[in-house]
């Protein structure tokens, strides 16, 4: 059992680690290409460079020549976290296990609708825009929820304490700004700002448990390595 856990923890980690730097360059990216009007990273929302149209939406006027790769990074992003936190409930026992599992593929699920159905004028006329904020929800509220309960689990731990307390503070803070994202929707705040506050925290998470299983499975060979040392010396004594 323990050797199966060994092989899976640098396979989460691979993906907690690629899908948020493919994320990450992708919205980069594509903001980067958006010239008329130069994209806002503190008022313009995420999923705006995912609009396949231009148009005023919202109050926001949207121009997103590249929105293809910011909606491939929407979908490659909710597939590898996917991956990842099934990968990561097969190192996690109890009940835990389960709800890693369902919630990540929630999460999936969620990134995946973001990057099919678009936020814009276009799809508020046709009738998927419930389906865009349904997925961001998802998405969203599913990698919040998945960061906080986690970090409640991991907390009990002295071997997970640091993981779970980074957990418990990137999950709630992601929550709060969902809320505040809501509570201040019009009120003329950057709204894109605070949106990041509640998708960006996922990312950090992300980083985070990758690391904390890349330094685990270290930690779990270093002993092993250091008995084969001792066995190596000790047959060398004899002989």
């Amino acid at each position: 059992m323990e050797n199966m856990v060994n092989r899976l923890r640098p396979l989460a980690a691979a993906a907690f680690l690629l899908g948020p730097a493919l994320y990450l360059a992708a919205e980069a990216i594509t903001a980067a290409a958006w010239k008329s009007p130069s994209y806002s990273y503190a008022d313009n929302w995420i999923s705006d460079l995912g609009s396949a149209t231009a148009g005023v939406f919202q109050g926001r006027e949207l121009d997103s020549p590249l929105h293809v790769v910011m909606n491939s990074g929407f979908i490659v992003q909710g597939i590898l976290f996917g991956i990842a936190t099934v990968l990561l409930s097969r190192t996690i026992s109890g009940r835990s296990r389960t709800f890693t599992a369902v919630t990540g593929v929630v999460t999936m699920i969620g990134y995946i609708l973001v990057g099919t159905f678009h936020g814009s004028l276009q799809a508020q006329q046709n009738g998927t825009l419930p389906l865009h904020f349904t997925g961001a929800t998802l998405a969203i509220v599913g990698g919040n929820v998945l960061a906080l309960v986690l970090g409640i689990h991991w907390r009990k731990s002295p071997e997970t304490r640091l993981i779970g307390l980074i957990s418990i503070v990137v999950g709630a803070f992601g929550l709060v700004s969902v809320v505040a994202l809501f509570l201040t929707f019009g009120a003329g705040l950057p709204s894109g700002a605070i949106e990041r506050g509640s998708v960006y925290t996922i990312v950090i998470w992300q980083l985070a448990v990758a690391s904390t299983l890349l330094l685990s499975r270290a930690n779990s060979r270093a002993p092993r390595a250091a008995a084969t040392g001792a066995s190596t010396t000790t047959a060398s004594t004899s002989n």
